[in-house]
């Protein structure tokens, strides 16, 4: 009965570890193949199994090979020589030899396995070497001049198979020493170890080819000193060229002659000879590979270091700026002129308008206390983009109201809840980046449940099911009354019925097995309100969709959420990357290091139906054209994304801010500047809240200097290293089809201009300023300063930066003060057009020349100026705003009493 219940124990659990693997599988094929992304799946699976079978069957045979040779001509045909083994018997199995075969036979095997399963972690290498394309318009290597694809494609490829062969030689050579020694070849007799004529041949053969093979090895080690990080620049330099490479070759030939001596060794019967020449390399190498480059370093490489090393510290700007994109990057000049008026502000509307006053995190609290409505709703992040609003580009804070199981009561988590009753959120709230109501809190476009708009605006499919929620999977169209919830409506709930294309349809008995054992959930399989018609939605969060699509790409960190055709989308931008970019200096980001980079896909994933789509926004990109060989039918071109969600797509900030940090030394292209880092540059720093931090880049519609439309931009100013002062700024364009062009504008070097942070502590030394800030601190509340934005208008600068304040019982920031400064000049107000205005009119009707002297505006420029008033008070009443309405008409008032008084 024991060995009964033992089998049956042993078959059950086998049993259970076969479906179990059947029923991840099988769900996977299910999600990808709703996806249209089967060729995915299967290739990846196919190349993993292929890899891993072919690698495993190699390594087998290996083995199997020398063994029977070992059996057949090892020994004199015996099989193992006499030992203890023979005077051991096993019950079942009678001679020892056989329980040994057994553990040989199951070794191998297990061996075999494991050298497969490494192998199949190289598929992506197999599958970018099987597909590779040169890199066409890229420089060929400046040393070996070979083409970029060869590094890129083909080395890691080389490198993964040296690494297995090597270790497969090794393991196949230490076991078959061991097999001779149980089968006689290898002896001690009379205190000599004495070895047969054919364990010596096999022996040596298996040498000679690990040796061969570790000569290879300083092959490839020569390319990779062109990713040499030793010295002051990335890439190989003088040292490395002239002496560390002569050492590889010598190490190289040594081992192709012990390999040589170890194959003569077969016929002439010692290993005295390759024994003695492979330990040659030990002293060769210390003195070509270390000795030499270190004297050569010192004593020529040093003292003209500069001249040495020029022509690869050249290599290293040049591929370095080709790998991250900055040699497309336009350099122009910008004067950054002291004479901006008001007018030159008022003709720079759509510029101010989109300002962003409210910052991402103050903002995000201050949704969660007016938006969130109820528990179970949350905002998890704010993004910025852009929508055409009364018929001008408008800048616009948008966020998801999604769904969170963990917002439910620990009594309301029942089963029945978390999968098939709360399955979805519920639409968004959108606000402008530039507007602040009377009690200073955004002004809303979208808010509530159901969604209402005051824009031209809406949201018709408000429910969102895939989001950056880590909610678990969800059952749709089941039988369960009165439905999924909807939204909360009054004392009553709304509920609805999915009427989408996601999720895999639960429409059979097999299909809900699957699903049970893939989740662990025996619910899903017993459950009487699931039905054919009912759908199992899983991965439903955004990021994770689209790393099990693209495993291949890196991700942005920061999603975004799109109203298209009233409809809710989100967009993903997705980097391809590789390392081995010769002559590029590595950075980190995430967990990922890298040498190379391109925004080469747009990821869009419908919030209703999970539905992704891939579209390539560098078709140039080497690395997307081979993704695009390898998975045939994923990506589309950029042409074919709808024509609406176009309007809506960013140059993401992970690449630009990579970017701007490469640039911060590549702007340096003289090598002579560059070695003696001249002019390096640094990510300034700002206030935040009350603490130091560095200026984060940022969106902004303006109307860069001498383009003629507005755009969607990302910009970041630059300061010189260790000073304060801004030296430039660089802006990256959104919008089609100026889309990815990238512009540095470089202010004068010898004038002053002021940076973010010394503006910072101009703030702190304005008496009326700092008085009121330290007034609202001693008043139960606390201040936090928001970013400190450097705005370009025309050839000028002019700075802004919000003030919230947060009650201490309360967690929703207010926008109550703006803080603007242009020149010598700095003011604070309730809201950006009255700080604007004190700074370019001195809260009068003047303004100073170049010399200081006061000036009375001209009838045209008041004229501008009531404009201004009159469009701002026409805007406060389209969003019924009163109170500001009656300010603007005031201030209309007290201008045309002005013109009037200056046209007598």
């Amino acid at each position: 009965m024991e060995k009964r219940g033992i089998l049956l124990a042993s078959v059950l659990i086998i049993s259970f570890a076969v479906l179990k693997f059947i029923s991840g599988f099988y769900i996977d094929y299910e999600w990808f193949r709703v996806n249209s992304g089967l060729p995915v799946f299967w290739i990846m699976f196919f190349t993993k199994f292929n890899v891993h079978a072919a690698f495993s069957l190699i390594f087998i045979g290996l083995f199997l090979l020398n063994f029977l040779l070992i059996r057949v001509l090892g020994g004199k045909g015996r099989f193992f020589s006499q030992n203890i083994l023979d005077r051991i018997k096993i019950p079942a199995l009678g001679s020892s030899k056989k329980l040994l075969l057994i553990i040989i036979a199951g070794g191998v095997v297990f061996f075999g396995f494991v050298m497969g399963s490494t192998a199949s972690a190289y598929w992506k290498e197999y599958l970018m070497f099987k597909n590779q394309v040169p890199f066409e318009g890229f420089p060929v290597d400046p040393v070996f001049k070979k083409d970029i694809g060869f590094y890129v494609f083909s080395l890691p490829f080389y490198q993964f198979i040296y690494g297995w062969l090597m270790s497969s030689l090794f393991m196949v050579t230490v076991f078959s020493f061991v097999f001779h020694l149980l089968n006689g070849g290898i002896q001690q007799r009379n205190m000599r170890i004495e070895v047969s004529l054919f364990a010596r041949a096999h022996i040596s053969i298996l040498l000679a080819m690990i040796v061969t093979l570790y000569g290879l090895s300083y092959e490839l080690a020569s390319f990779d000193l062109l990713f040499s990080e030793i010295g002051k620049f990335y890439g190989a330099g003088y040292t490395a060229i002239n002496a560390k490479l002569f050492a590889y070759r010598a190490a190289e030939i040594i081992s192709f002659c012990a390999g040589g001596l170890l194959l003569f060794n077969v016929f002439k019967r010692s290993f005295k000879l390759p024994v003695l020449v492979l330990i040659t390399i030990i002293p060769v190498y210390f003195l070509l590979g270390v000795i030499y480059p270190a004297v050569q370093q010192r004593f020529i490489v040093e003292p003209n270091e500069l001249a040495k090393e020029q022509p690869y510290i050249k290599n290293n700007i040049e591929f370095t700026r080709i790998a991250y994109g900055i040699n497309n990057v336009k350099a122009i000049p910008f004067q950054n002129s002291k004479n901006l008026t008001f007018k030159d502000i008022a003709r720079n509307r759509d510029t101010v308008e989109s300002v962003r006053l409210w910052d991402w995190r103050p903002l995000k609290q201050t949704y969660k206390q007016l938006q969130e409505l109820k528990p179970y709703y949350f905002f998890n992040d704010v993004d910025v983009d852009r929508y055409i609003i009364d018929n001008k580009k408008i800048a616009v804070n948008l966020s998801a109201r999604e769904l969170s199981i963990d917002g439910l009561s620990a009594s309301s988590r029942t089963w029945q809840n978390s999968h098939l009753i709360y399955t979805h959120g519920y639409g968004a709230v959108m606000s402008r980046v530039d507007r602040v109501t009377t009690e200073g809190l955004p002004h809303m476009l979208i808010k509530d449940i159901p969604p209402k708009s005051s824009v031209k605006i809406d949201i018709k499919s408000p429910q969102v099911y895939y989001g950056e929620h880590k909610n678990s999977y969800v059952v749709t169209n089941t039988d369960i009354k009165p439905g999924e919830f909807d939204y909360p409506s009054g004392d009553k709930n709304k509920y609805t019925s999915y009427a989408g294309t996601g999720g895999i349809k639960l429409d059979s008995v097999f299909k809900r097995l699957m699903a049970a054992l893939t989740f662990n959930d025996i619910n899903l399989l017993i459950s009487g309100t699931i039905n054919s018609n009912s759908r199992l939605l899983i991965r439903r969060n955004i990021t994770e969709i689209a790393e099990y699509f693209t495993p291949f790409l890196e991700l942005d960190n920061d999603p975004y959420l799109v109203i298209s055709e009233g409809k809710l989308y989100w967009i993903i931008d997705a980097y391809s990357y590789t390392d081995q970019f010769p002559y590029s200096t590595p950075i980190k980001m995430g967990g990922s290091r890298f040498n190379y980079m391109r925004n080469s896909v747009k990821i869009t994933i419908d919030a209703y139906n999970g539905t992704i789509q891939c579209y390539i926004s560098d078709s140039k990109d080497p690395l997307t054209k081979v993704y695009s060989k390898i998975f045939p039918g994923i990506f589309k071109n950029m042409e074919e994304m709808p024509k609406d969600l176009q309007k809506h797509i960013r140059y993401p900030e992970d690449i630009f801010n990579v970017q701007s940090h490469m640039l911060l030394k590549y702007h340096m292209t003289n090598p002579n500047v560059f070695y003696n880092n001249e002019d390096a540059w640094h990510i300034p720093t700002q206030i935040y809240e009350s603490r130091e931090e560095r200026v984060h880049s940022y969106y902004m519609v303006t109307t860069l200097p001498n383009e003629k439309r507005s755009e969607f931009i990302l910009i970041l100013p630059f300061t010189p290293y260790k000073k304060n002062n801004m030296i430039a700024f660089l802006t990256a364009k959104c919008d089609m089809p100026n889309y990815g062009e990238l512009q540095l504008y470089q202010l004068p070097k010898e004038k002053l201009s002021y940076g973010p942070m010394q503006i910072e502590a101009r703030i702190n030394q304005d008496p009326e300023i700092s008085k009121q800030l330290t007034l609202w601190s001693q008043k139960g509340s606390s201040v936090i300063r928001g970013n400190m934005l450097a705005i370009p208008i025309d050839e000028s600068i002019v700075f802004i930066e919000p003030l919230y304040l947060k009650a201490e019982t309360s967690e929703m920031p207010e926008l109550k003060q703006v803080i603007v400064a242009f020149d010598d000049r700095i003011a604070m107000d309730s809201d950006l057009p009255s700080a604007l205005e004190k700074v370019f009119y001195k809260g009068g009707y003047v303004q100073k020349d170049d010399s200081g002297q006061k000036i009375e505006l001209s009838l045209k420029q008041l004229a501008d100026r009531a404009w201004s008033h009159f469009k701002r008070a026409e805007d406060s009443m389209k969003a019924g705003d009163w109170k500001q309405y009656g300010q603007e008409l005031e201030n209309l008032k007290n201008t045309l009493t002005e013109m009037k008084r200056v046209n007598k």
